[in-house]
This record gives C-alpha cells, sequence and structure tokens, in this order.
C-alpha cells in the first residue's frame, strides 16, 4: 500500500496543548502546550505526550499579558511539508478586556485529520505572531497500541531481488544501465511505514522515492525497493536513504564508473512542432494550422533534433486573447520522465474553446523551451 504523505486535514480554530520542549524565540511567548483539549479561555487541560492516529492534534499558545492586536499563525509541518495552518487575531480574542493586571491570553488551535496521519515522531508546528518567529514544537503519532514494535534487521544494496526479496549479487557499483536494489528485513507493526528515497548526484530524485504502509503486524518480513533514473545512472556516486516511520535508518552510498550514454543529457534541441486535430478516439490526426470552436480535443507534438533525456518537462496550454475571457492557463501537464525525441500533449475542452488567440508552451525546469501560437475560429 503506498502512503500518502500529505493527509488531507479539516482544520479548526481551537487548539490547546501542554508545555513541550521547542526552540523559542524571543518574543512574548510564554508556553506552547500541546493536549487533548482546552478550558473555556483557550487554556491546556489533559496535556498530551503524544497523539494517536484519527485523534485531534491541539496546540495552546500562551502569551504574556494581553496584547491588543496582532496575529498570532500556526503551521503545522510533516517534515518539510504544510499539512494545515491557521491564524488568530488577538483582537479578537482580548475583545472586551478593558483592565488587565499580570493576566495572560490564550489562543488555541486544533486540527482533525480526515485520513490517520502516519506514525512517527516527523511533525512540528511552527508558530508566528505578526510574522515573528515564537518557535517551532514538536509532536508525535503513536502507532496502535495493538501494534508490535518496528524495527530494521538489516539490509543491502544488490543488483536484483529473487522472488522473496533476498538480494542479489551484493554490490556497491553499478553499471550506468543497471537498476539499483535495496533489500532488507524488518519486523514491522501495523501502520508503520517504510520510505525509499534515491540521491542522484547529490540531488534526490523524487521519482524513485517509493513507500508502503503495513496493514498488519509482520516478524521479520523482507521487502526491497529498486530504481534507476530516466535515462540511466550518471557516471559518479550516488545514495539511497531508508527511513522507518520518518527517521532514517540506512544510508547507503553506490558508484556508476561508467554512466549511461543519455544520463543527465536533458537538452532539448528542437526541430519541429505540430498541431493535429483529435481523430475522435483520443488520438492526433489531421495536422492543423488553427483549431475550430466545434473542436473538442487538440493536440500538440514536438519532434526534438536527437532523443534526449525528457526529465522537469511541462506543457502548458494558454488562453492569450478572447472575447469576454482574460489572458490565462487553461491547463499544465506533466511529461513523462524518459528518454525520446518526440513530445506530445493533448487538450480537451469538453465545449470546445472560445474564439481568439491561444498559445502553447513546452516548459523545462520552469523555463520555456519553445511555443506554438494558434487560433480557434
Amino acid at each position: 500500500m503506498k502512503l500518502s504523505l500529505i493527509p488531507l486535514l479539516v482544520i479548526g480554530f481551537n487548539m490547546t496543548a501542554a508545555m513541550v520542549p521547542g526552540r523559542a524565540a524571543e518574543g512574548n511567548l510564554k508556553k506552547a502546550t500541546y493536549c487533548h483539549g482546552f478550558k473555556e479561555d483557550q487554556s491546556p487541560k489533559d496535556v498530551a505526550e503524544f497523539f494517536n492516529q484519527g485523534e485531534a492534534v491541539f496546540l495552546s499558545i500562551q502569551l504574556k499579558g494581553r496584547p491588543k492586536s496582532g496575529v498570532v499563525r500556526a503551521e503545522f509541518m510533516f517534515r518539510d511539508d504544510q499539512i494545515a495552518e491557521a491564524k488568530v487575531d488577538v483582537a479578537t480574542v482580548n475583545e472586551g478586556v478593558i483592565f488587565s493586571f499580570g493576566e495572560d491570553t490564550f489562543v488555541g488551535f486544533d486540527i482533525k485529520p480526515k485520513e490517520a496521519l502516519p506514525v512517527g515522531a516527523c511533525y512540528l508546528t511552527k508558530v508566528t505572531f505578526d510574522g515573528k518567529p515564537l518557535g517551532e514544537f514538536p509532536f508525535r503519532i503513536a502507532p496502535p497500541k495493538d501494534a508490535i514494535p518496528s524495527k530494521l534487521v538489516k539490509a543491502a544494496l544488490a543488483k536484483g531481488a529473487d522472488e522473496d526479496h533476498k538480494p542479489v549479487n551484493e554490490t556497491h557499483e553499478f553499471d550506468g544501465l543497471e537498476k539499483a536494489f535495496l533489500t532488507g528485513v524488518g519486523s514491522l507493526g501495523v501502520a508503520s511505514w517504510l520510505e525509499a528515497t534515491w540521491m542522484v548526484n547529490g540531488k534526490v530524485d523524487d521519482d524513485g522515492t517509493r513507500s508502503f504502509t503495513m496493514e498488519e503486524n509482520k516478524e521479520n518480513v523482507p521487502f526491497h525497493f529498486a530504481f534507476i533514473p530516466a535515462g540511466g545512472w550518471p557516471a559518479g556516486t550516488h545514495e539511497v536513504s531508508l527511513q522507518l516511520n520518518g527517521q532514517e535508518v540506512v544510508h547507503e552510498k553506490f558508484t556508476v564508473k561508467v554512466g549511461a550514454p543519455m544520463a543527465g543529457k536533458t537538452k532539448l534541441d528542437i526541430d519541429a512542432s505540430q498541431l493535429f486535430r483529435d481523430d475522435g478516439k483520443g488520438e492526433p490526426g489531421k495536422e492543423v494550422k488553427s483549431f475550430t470552436t466545434d473542436d473538442t480535443g487538440m493536440h500538440v507534438g514536438w519532434n526534438l533534433k536527437q532523443k534526449a533525456l525528457i526529465k522537469g518537462v511541462q506543457v502548458v496550454w494558454r488562453l492569450v486573447e478572447a472575447e469576454g475571457e482574460k489572458e490565462q492557463v487553461l491547463v499544465t501537464a506533466d511529461v513523462e520522465a524518459g528518454v525520446s525525441d518526440e513530445i506530445e500533449s493533448a487538450l480537451t475542452a469538453k465545449n470546445g474553446l472560445p474564439a481568439g488567440k491561444y498559445r502553447v508552451d513546452l516548459v523545462q525546469d520552469g523555463k520555456v523551451v519553445d511555443s506554438k501560437a494558434f487560433e480557434v475560429k
């Protein structure tokens, strides 16, 4: 089962908690407390050491005194990804307070996940007051009560894996066209998850990130992850990292002495481009210079002068000028990574496009490589 790393959340406006260690910045923060609920004034009750899957996460922010204005922002993070955020204006919290003698202000936030959050100690909340950092405060999602303790037993790099996931030809040296295998054995509790990340010459290749989540307890379960970058491995030193419940348990380096011929050759040398009317079956049909308002399927294709590694490429369909419409992006399509001398994309408009001027851009790594203008008449 593939792990969803950015669960959908419903954000509440109440969050209270107990004092937790954090990197508190200078400012007017007095305490930040995770808990399972809050009192009427948003101060914490039932302090939380951890949260269970599916359980609401509460955080209480205690500010010194009664600030008359300012916005407290809480940003909830899963590793480097934001999973939720909320803001509270303390002017609203302190509304009606005329005199204050040493009292503090409590601001509460809570998040309720639609899906069970992945287990692990890989969460934190960033808190700011009017943009000034107040601190970063970690929290943990605990495994289910019936989960066995999870641990990695062993791991190895190899050129293959048999039907039982055991390594075949263990090595730390690969050819540029060989797939690299990371094999292992672990005792894994229900809801625990493993994730492998591959780095090509020190840079993470997102296409290689894979993960799975356990649906039951299993002792000494074998597994493997395998990867080869689009176009093959370039010469150099590469790495693979294995994480168990968000914590790294393996980090292996390996070398490729002779890189693949196409590895790293990502420059797109354009030879020609064409537009095609849809053939009625979702495929390019007759070549055209323009489309009509009755066309519901449009295709574009680029021919390259030589094969290249198609990576980090997008096709962006744009409306440039049409009566009653603003200039806008109609759709952005990612092109699957691979080695080719052709790039194709299609746009489907259920009711056709309005008459006007349009453009389709070929983009690589955020830069426009080529553009094809056309009209709809």
